[in-house]
């Protein structure tokens, strides 16, 4: 750190800021990351693990694998020292000063490494370039404003790597000094610290334990023969370690643990959780010769963290690195290795560990354009002062720009979901007295056990029994509704694919609740417009429609209630129209009339979209019913009209600019919030580009190749898996992969909203024609569905107008 300019008639607090202009600076990037995250902090619950991340702390409980004892006890100790909202806002709000604390440490990071200049750009920019970089990173600023343990992952890894960093300094200014005899070893004990709550919080950050040994002994050699060293960096490691001990102390307390395991007083209990045995199947998924697509989906990954030329700073940040100080470049090398081999081929979470290299990939590119200021040096006697402040000015501004329209596409102020699911479940509930039975996953069962021990608002058993699904079966729905339907009428939360195909009836209730029912479902049912339209076979008896105004691309709600009059071999279904627009749904999903028993009145939702480019204005939603075993044909109602007027939809202006499928040049538009921009397929010797005329051609045991591109249209409101499928002419699936983009590593909703619009990444995915496939004419097509529901996404053409949940990119030749 070089001191600024001072006289000694300079007053007092001038002083202190002329010797420290480090600490000044570090804490005002802290504070303007800080405000920059509550301005897009979630205002409180947010479903799944960030919940339990808010309660587990509260009530002094244990999280799932492996346990996150520090996240534990230090989100108890902020929930009740710093009494800023709700509980659920402290808990984003730590992880707000997280980020924040992230981005001043990557400023330090950078400094620790910069040598001394007498140009004030050469000396600053690179750490503020690094800094403003790593706050504005998709990854890091969206996991900063809603509660996680995983920007908790981060903050620990660069303050490990800042505390080694700071070591080496310190005791190079001794060696410069000529004190050889007394070393500095505060930030190395420090480190130890550190190094203990990092394995009290979780097992990823171990991967980077071998980099830090080989940066220690690389500074100091002789130090594996200094006991006198090892036995004090040993005894400050168990400092941190000691938090550990939270697990076993809680687990013997009088006091039940309210949530999470109860045997971590035991050995077994206890490397169970920490080591979160069950989930070590996500672990190194994927083999040697998907390497190629995993490198392609870091490159996609990355691309979205930062600006192109940020990016490219990060290899010549490396090299300097190394060129310069060795040492540090060993560090980050081996850090970066260990953590991306490991991080790029796991399937779960995988953009959540991804931030611990982020933030180093980020402090490469702050050294990298240090770099650059030194290389670009002019002749002797030319004033550089101009050269440094457009480099300065180049470097800085995009990402600032960046920062700003970002922050409304990544923002989470708005987001009331898991609040409003949570009312939904209690309004429907309380005081009722039905003893109902609600299976729900995990997503939909934290908020309401946030709601019960939290804001201390249980249900009563009599209104209504929580029971949680996991997949220990191979139907674990429809095994928890037969073993409760004798206790009380059940229901779950969203739609169940797994219970229709058991043959229940799936009654939609609310937003997100549905009944089960078992056949036949016979008991009426009350609808927001009754309606006793009689179309022969089938009777249209009412909708819903509790959504009227949309923006462009929203979702509109509708739930129509059919009754059947007797039986019937033909498939009816209903279609729908908002103005101009046809809705004609594919069956997907649905419990189709021919199964269905007479007299039963079956309520499904049938959701449309209001079109991508459609004006403001008001818009009639008719709709009708198709006789789809005769060709489609309309049926007709008593008045002999072929569909019924049930509404007005408004659509409004849009708040953001709309996204026209036409002018973005997609493929295909999947459910106005994913589009296909384009798709390459490669075989043995051949490429194609979607959607090609020549098939490609193939022989049984070859690998198809295939690439696709996404772009995000809006946020999408689902998990969804995408399925590459190759198909014969009878539509069987001969080859598949089914999987969420980019080979898990970055699902379209994951706790909150993970794609931002706008944003476009390449997904690699490979079929393997099986042996024996017989010769002959196949075709590859591609498309989402829920990662639950098991519910296809539907295509929209350019008009607005439903066109399927599929899309054939080409044909396949499958040659002897």
């Amino acid at each position: 750190m070089t001191p600024l300019p001072t006289t000694d008639k300079s007053p007092a607090v001038w002083r202190w800021i002329a010797a420290h202009p480090d600490r000044l600076i570090g804490w005002a990037i802290f504070f303007a990351t800080l405000m920059l995250y509550i301005a897009t902090l979630a205002p409180g619950l947010v479903f799944g693990d960030p919940a339990e991340y808010t309660f587990v702390p509260h009530i002094w409980g244990i999280a799932h694998p492996p346990g996150y004892a520090f996240q534990t006890v230090l989100g108890g100790l902020w929930q009740r020292l710093v009494p800023i909202g709700s509980i659920a806002y402290r808990a984003n709000l730590l992880s707000a000063a997280a980020g924040a604390g992230i981005a001043a440490l990557v400023y330090g990071t950078v400094r620790a490494l910069t040598p001394a200049s007498r140009a004030p750009a050469a000396r600053y920019v690179p750490s503020l370039l690094a800094a403003i970089s790593v706050a504005t990173a998709t990854d890091l600023w969206q996991h900063s404003i809603h509660a996680n343990a995983h920007i908790i992952t981060a903050l620990l890894a660069i303050a490990s790597q800042f505390s080694l960093l700071k070591w080496i300094g310190a005791n190079s200014v001794l060696v410069k000094r000529g004190i050889q005899e007394k070393a500095d070893d505060r930030w190395l004990l420090a480190f130890c610290v550190l190094a203990g709550l990092s394995m009290t919080h979780h097992p990823l950050l171990v991967f980077s334990f071998p980099a830090y040994a080989a940066f220690i002994v690389a500074v100091r050699p002789r130090i594996l023969l200094d006991w006198h060293t090892l036995l004090k960096m040993l005894g400050w490691a168990l400092l941190g370690l000691s938090i550990w001990l939270y697990l076993p102390i809680r687990a013997s307390l009088p006091t039940p643990v309210p949530f999470g395991p109860d045997n971590t007083n035991t050995l077994a209990g206890f490397l169970d959780l920490t080591l979160a045995r069950g989930l070590r199947v996500n672990l190194f998924h994927f083999g040697l010769a998907d390497q190629p697509d995993r490198l392609r989906v870091f490159g996609s990954l990355l691309s979205l963290q930062a600006g192109m030329h940020i990016l490219a700073l990060i290899p010549l940040g490396l090299i300097w690195l190394w060129r310069t100080q060795w040492r540090a470049g060993l560090l980050l090398t081996l850090f970066l290795g260990i953590n991306l081999l490991f991080i790029l081929n796991t399937i779960q979470d995988v953009m959540a560990y991804l931030m611990t290299p982020l933030v180093a990939l980020m402090t490469l590119a702050g050294l990298g354009s240090l770099g650059l200021f030194q290389w670009l040096r002019l002749p002797a006697g030319r004033d550089t002062g101009m050269l440094h402040a457009a480099l300065t000015v180049t470097l800085i501004t995009p990402p600032i720009l960046r920062a700003g329209y970002l922050a409304p596409l990544i923002s989470l102020r708005d987001y009331r979901e898991a609040q409003a699911w949570v009312e939904e479940v209690y309004s429907r509930f309380e005081g009722q007295s039905e003893s109902a039975i609600l299976l729900a996953d995990w997503e939909h069962l934290t908020p309401l056990w946030y709601e019960a021990w939290v804001e201390d608002h249980p249900l009563a058993e009599s209104d209504l029994r929580l029971i949680y699904v996991a997949t220990t079966s191979e139907r674990p729905w429809a095994d928890n509704a037969w073993a409760n339907f004798a206790e009380g009428p059940v229901y779950t939360s969203g739609y169940r694919r797994e219970l229709v195909e058991e043959g229940f009836r799936l009654r939609p209730v609310g937003p997100t609740l549905y009944r089960v029912l078992p056949p036949p479902a016979t008991e009426p049912v009350a609808m927001q417009t009754p309606l006793d339209a009689d179309a022969g076979v089938v009777t249209v008896a009412g909708i819903d429609l509790p959504v009227t105004h949309v923006e462009p691309g929203q979702e509109i709600p509708l739930v129509i209630a059919l009754t059947a009059e007797g039986t019937s071999t033909d498939i009816i279904f209903p279609y729908v129209t908002l103005g101009e627009t046809a809705f004609h749904f594919t069956t997907d999903s649905h419990f189709l009339s021919p199964s269905w028993q007479a007299g039963e009145t079956i309520v499904e939702r049938y959701d449309l979209r209001a079109p991508l480019t459609a004006e403001p204005g008001e818009y009639p939603l008719r709709i009708g019913l198709r006789n789809l075993s005769q060709g489609g044909e309309p049926l007709a109602f008593p008045n002999g009209s072929t569909s019924l007027e049930v509404g007005t939809i408004t659509i409004v202006p849009p708040t953001r600019w709309p996204v026209d499928p036409e002018e973005e040049g997609l493929l295909a538009d999947i459910n106005h919030e994913v589009g296909l921009v384009g798709a390459v397929a490669t075989a043995p010797g051949q490429r194609r580009i979607a959607v090609w005329q020549e098939p490609l051609t193939a022989h049984p045991s070859d690998d198809l190749h295939i690439r696709l591109t996404w772009r995000a249209l809006n946020r999408p409101g689902e998990n969804y898996k995408v399925f590459v499928h190759l198909v014969d002419a009878s539509n069987q699936v001969i080859a598949q992969q089914d999987a969420p983009p980019l080979g898990g590593a970055f699902p379209t909703f994951l706790w909150f909203p993970k794609w931002v619009p706008g944003q476009t990444v390449v997904d690699p995915y490979r079929l393997t024609i099986p042996p024996g496939t017989p010769p002959g004419e196949y075709w590859i097509e591609v498309g989402l569905y829920g990662f639950s529901t098991f519910q296809r996404a539907p295509f929209y053409d350019p008009a607005g107008n439903l066109s399927g949940d599929f899309f054939i990119l080409g044909t396949v030749q499958v040659e002897p």
